[in-house]
């Protein structure tokens, strides 16, 4: 039996996941990995995907899904009702208030140092932001146009909905390599944050490598950065590279530390 179908099929629903965090999406993530035979696997295979379809449950059944939703809705009522006071006891205000303590709540299980703090650490700046828009829109201040603050809360809901489940997939995406190793595959695992700001891991073979962004560094020839590339396996660079001062590239760049 060819596995390749049911690793193709987890790698899309974590795509799908990364794309729109919903809890339909979670839903085909924690189908797509429940349908990995677990008979040819290692013990160590199977306790990362029954900890990963653990975590995805949490995840699907987060309550701040709720609170985004709700936010959503009372902020289209207040656009379409217009600006009023008393600003803080508004039912906007009130439900971005709610969304945003859940956030905090969410990152406070984390070291601050952690990828999992820094998604929810983008969820409680997204919806500070908020905080400020809603409360621009309701005095009427003219820099918070209905525009604005429909993209200040579509940025929020995406970063809240992002943090929910970026613990999850991160177990998923681990579980995804583990498996797919045992199965006998080629395996070029996806991206999985490292400890340290602007680096990754990733397994490719049957070794993992390390990622590394450094810092601009004229002395260096590397205006831009270096990316630094090393084997967990023999402790050695095997890529050294200054990146490219292309603003596409370094965007392109930007964005992959963002996701990750």
């Amino acid at each position: 039996m060819s596995h390749f179908p049911l690793i193709s099929a987890v790698h899309a629903a974590l795509r799908a996941v990364a794309t729109d965090t919903t809890p339909a999406t979670l839903d085909q993530l924690d189908k797509a990995l429940a349908d990995l035979p677990l008979t040819e696997v290692t013990d160590g295979a199977e306790q990362s995907v029954r900890l990963a379809l653990e975590m995805i449950g949490h995840a699907r059944d987060h309550e701040l899904f709720r609170a985004v939703q709700e936010m959503q809705e009372q902020v289209t009522a207040m656009l379409r009702q217009g600006p009023r006071t008393p600003v803080h006891s508004h039912p906007a205000m009130r439900a971005v208030v709610q969304a945003l303590g859940l956030c905090y709540a969410g990152g406070k299980d984390w070291d601050s140092d952690s990828a999992y703090y820094r998604a929810w650490d983008r969820a409680m700046h997204a919806g500070t932001y908020m905080v400020r828009a809603v409360s621009g829109f309701l005095y009427a201040e003219a820099e918070f146009t209905p525009r604005k603050v429909t993209q200040r809360a579509e940025e929020f809901s995406a970063a809240a909905r992002r943090a929910i489940a970026y613990h999850a997939r991160d177990l998923a995406r681990t579980a995804l390599v583990m498996t797919a190793y045992d199965y006998g595959l080629f395996v070029i695992g996806t991206r999985t944050s490292g400890r340290e700001p602007h680096t990754w891991t990733r397994r490719i073979g049957s070794d993992t490598f390390r990622f590394e962004v450094t810092p601009p560094d004229l002395h260096r020839a590397a205006p831009a950065g270096r990316l630094i590339v090393t084997s967990y396996k023999t402790g050695q660079r095997v890529h050294d590279l200054a990146l490219s001062t292309d603003p596409k590239r370094g965007n392109a760049v930007a964005d992959a530390l963002f996701l990750i």
